[in-house]
């Protein structure tokens, strides 16, 4: 019989990333072999790849769980820009979501690129500004309950004027704010994209500019 593609690939997958499959101590919930072709990678692009894993709940039931893995092997990375002690937003349409968002420059990780060059990359085309000091802020995972990789975030200030914004990536408006009026946009609930809040954090925690 051929082997179905699905339970291949997944196989793959796990002797590439075995961190992605282990079963540390305590594990609440354990990955188990699949036993036939529900399981498996059920979907893959250059993207993400959906994972459906054979599953033991903690409770001894035995069942599927689904995760999003990011197909690159790392989760990409978000950079926050500050030029002249304000960060820079932009306004970018999102299709999960169907509307706008405040947001710092984020991407997904192309094949053998390092966190921080996806950082600089996605600032440079999503600000057209190529020119930056970065400094790593820590790791996140967006949602721990789907996403199985996790993100790098950085904070860098940028060497020159903002001067356009990639419209081609769904993005029509640049704001460059103060912490005060982040505080406002928080406050006015403006602010819920995952990896600015993260990164906004980070960056307060550090008293790094503009939050010295």
């Amino acid at each position: 019989m051929r082997p179905n593609p699905s339970l291949v690939r997944y196989r793959t997958l796990r002797r590439r990333h075995p961190d992605l499959f282990a079963n540390p101590q305590g594990a609440g919930t354990i990955i188990l072999d699949p036993r036939d072709d529900s399981f498996g990678v059920r979907y893959k692009d250059a993207y993400v790849t959906l994972v459906r894993d054979r599953v033991r709940f903690p409770d001894g039931r035995i069942g599927a769980y689904v995760r999003l893995l990011h197909t690159s092997g790392i989760g990409g990375a978000a950079i926050l820009p500050v030029r002249d002690g304000k960060v820079v937003l932009v306004r970018h349409f999102r299709h999960a979501t169907r509307r706008r968002h405040w947001e710092i420059p984020r991407g997904f990780a192309d094949l053998g690129e390092s966190f921080e060059e996806t950082a600089r990359r996605e600032a440079g085309e999503e600000l057209q500004m190529p020119g930056m000091r970065v400094r790593e802020l820590g790791r996140m995972h967006a949602d721990s309950g789907l996403i199985g990789t996790e993100v790098a975030l950085y904070w860098a200030e940028l060497e020159g004027e903002v001067t356009g914004f990639d419209a081609g990536e769904g993005i029509d408006q640049v704001l460059l704010a103060d912490p005060a009026e982040l505080d406002s946009m928080l406050e006015r609930g403006e602010i819920t994209d995952s990896f600015t809040l993260a990164a906004l954090l980070h960056a307060r925690r550090l008293r790094l500019s503009p939050f010295q």
